[in-house]
Parts: structure tokens; C-alpha cells; sequence
């Protein structure tokens, strides 16, 4: 009888082991916090985009080609959301991730990445694509720590300020008596902080600058119809998710007036402006992949720091570099690659 009784008690031990292997229990202050191992074979991932345009399309299809080379279709289920542009829409897709217990979010681009944040509250892991700077956008506390009370972390891919400003110094070099002139979003927290980068550096180095903000792509079609060659060197477009997908407009009015644009996308660049540099997005949306799958696999959000992408590449507009008959110096030239307005 004893030796049942020890056999039923070494039983029911192996059985609470394994209850508690397959469940997290809470933890103390500092330890990997409940959520943020997954635990699941199959989980549900709720992706959302704030604006439809050709490089979220290539992040995206390369996130999914990424897990599917893995043999993981199966088990990270996908359920893709656009808001077409209103955020509004976005927030309620958002919401409905959150009501649903999905098991992690992947938000596209920085407003996503905030709306899921500020809305999921910690409350589900976050594991953002191509975010502009997720400890300006607080986000993150900085690019190595976890915010237990948010849970996200991801990859960013900002083409650096000063890149873009050295460049297009080098190529098109302010004269006497010119400007730089930083045109940015004013609703749009990445394009603030890319201005205020930009800003910032242009303070640094002494070079004569001013901020044109605008409220939308009609906006800023104005703003750079007031501008005149003479006194502009050139426009350096901050990165703004909306505007990228639409620059036709302003790129063409800059270019009628004589003035270089330098994009910080090089979306932008394929959209009418001068030149810019290029983000390899497959390379980003794999990125972003790569790290949902290290989630699912069991590694800790809070083991995860942000990923950064740094293989810029120099992306010109021949069209638009004919129209204003801009010859590049040998090192850029060489190095261009160059591309035609769609």
C-alpha cells in the first residue's frame, strides 16, 4: 500500500510539473513578465497598416514568405488589416485584435505602432515593422529595453538626417544668401521627429535652415508653391507615411520651380523628388519575421532588442535630374542607382 500510495504521489507531482510548465505563473518585479513567452502551438497574429503603397506591400509579402519558409504557415496565423489610410479605422482594427485575444500584433510604420501600444496597453506583445524611432515615439524606453507596460519591440529602418543633409550638400551645396528648407508633417509624430533631426543637425554643423510644416499633401502643395529657387538650396521631405504614398504633387511643383527635393523614403524619390536614400524592404519585412518567429518559438519579448537596418543605398530621379540638369560628383554617381516618376 505504501509503496501505491508513493507511486500515485510521484504521479500527480509529475502532473502539477507539467501544468506549470505550459502555464506562466507571475513573477517578480524584473523577472520576464506574464505574455511575454509564448507558450501556444498555433497563435493568431493580428497585422495592421495604416496607408496602402508599394513598400508596405513588399514588407509585407516578404513577412509572410518568411514564416511560411519555415514551415510555420500553419501555426502563425495571419490576419492582415489595412485602414486605408483613416485612423480611426485603424484604432478599431486595433480594438478588435485586442477583443478577440489575439496573441501578438504587428503593426506597420510608426501611427500603427503607437495606436496598438496605447490601446493594447500591455495587455498583448507587440512586435512592430519599420517604426521611425520607437523611443521618440515612446515606444521603448530606448532600443534595448522592453516598457513592461507596453510590450513592444521591432524593427526600425530611419535613413539617418544627416545622411540625406551631407548628401545633398555635396550634390546641390547652398549658395550665399540660400536656405535649407525642412518640410515635414505636422500631424505626423515620425515626420516631427525626423524634422527635428534634421533641425538638430543643421544647428550642429551652422547651416542656415527653416521648417515649413504643412497639414496634408494639399497643404504642402502650397507651402512649396510660396517658395522661391533663389532662396531655397532645397527641400529636404521628412518621412510621412501619407504624403509617401502621394508625392506626385508635390514633387512635381517643386521640380516646375526649379528646386531639388531629397525625400526621406525613396518611395518618395520613385514619386517625383530628386533623390534619396533606398531601404531594401524585403530585407525589412523578413527582419520583423525573423523576430515573430523567435517569439513563437519561446525567447522572451524582453530578450529582444530593436532591430535596426543600416544598407542605405542612393536612389536618383534621372527624370527629375535632367529636368533641373544636376550632374552628381563621380563618388555619388557611382554608387546611384537610379529610377524613373511612376
Amino acid at each position: 500500500m505504501k509503496k501505491l500510495l508513493s507511486l500515485l504521489l510521484c504521479f500527480s507531482l509529475c502532473l502539477c510539473l507539467a501544468a506549470c510548465g505550459n502555464k506562466q505563473a507571475p513573477v517578480a518585479d524584473g523577472e520576464v513578465g506574464v505574455g511575454t513567452v509564448n507558450d501556444k502551438e498555433v497563435i493568431n497574429v493580428g497585422f495592421v497598416q495604416l496607408v496602402d503603397m508599394a513598400d508596405a506591400q513588399e514588407m509585407y509579402t516578404s513577412f509572410m514568405d518568411t514564416i511560411a519558409n519555415a514551415g510555420l504557415g500553419e501555426k502563425i496565423l495571419v490576419d492582415f488589416q489595412s485602414a486605408a489610410g483613416d485612423a480611426g479605422t485603424m484604432s478599431t482594427i486595433i480594438q478588435g485584435f485586442v477583443d478577440n485575444d489575439y496573441d501578438l500584433i504587428v503593426p506597420m510604420l510608426t501611427p500603427p505602432a503607437q495606436a496598438a501600444a496605447n490601446i493594447c496597453g500591455g495587455e498583448i506583445p507587440i512586435i512592430f515593422m519599420s517604426v521611425v524611432d520607437p523611443v521618440y515615439s515612446k515606444i521603448m524606453p530606448d532600443l534595448n529595453t522592453i516598457n513592461p507596460e507596453l510590450l513592444a519591440t521591432g524593427t526600425s529602418n530611419t535613413i539617418p538626417a544627416d545622411l540625406i543633409i551631407e548628401t545633398a550638400n555635396a550634390i546641390t551645396p547652398v549658395a550665399e544668401g540660400q536656405k535649407i528648407y525642412i518640410m515635414y508633417n505636422t500631424s505626423q509624430n515620425n515626420a516631427q521627429c525626423t524634422m527635428e533631426a534634421a533641425a538638430a543637425y543643421c544647428d550642429s554643423k551652422g547651416y542656415a535652415y527653416a521648417t515649413v510644416g504643412y497639414a496634408d499633401i494639399t497643404d504642402a502643395v502650397t507651402q512649396a508653391q510660396a517658395l522661391e529657387a533663389a532662396s531655397c538650396a532645397y527641400v529636404y521631405v521628412t518621412l510621412d507615411s501619407v504624403i509617401a504614398s502621394n508625392f506626385n504633387q508635390l514633387g512635381q511643383t517643386l521640380a516646375e520651380k526649379g528646386i531639388p527635393v531629397y525625400g526621406a523614403a525613396d518611395s518618395m524619390t520613385m514619386g517625383g523628388a530628386f533623390c534619396s536614400y533606398g531601404v531594401d524592404y524585403e530585407t525589412v519585412g523578413k527582419m520583423t519575421a525573423d523576430m515573430v518567429i523567435e517569439w513563437y518559438n519561446g525567447k522572451a519579448l524582453e530578450e529582444m532588442p530593436c532591430q535596426q537596418y543600416a544598407d542605405f543605398a542612393l536612389v536618383v530621379n534621372s527624370d527629375v535630374q535632367q529636368q533641373l540638369n544636376i550632374e552628381l560628383p563621380e563618388d555619388y554617381a557611382a554608387q546611384a542607382t537610379y529610377v524613373t516618376t511612376k
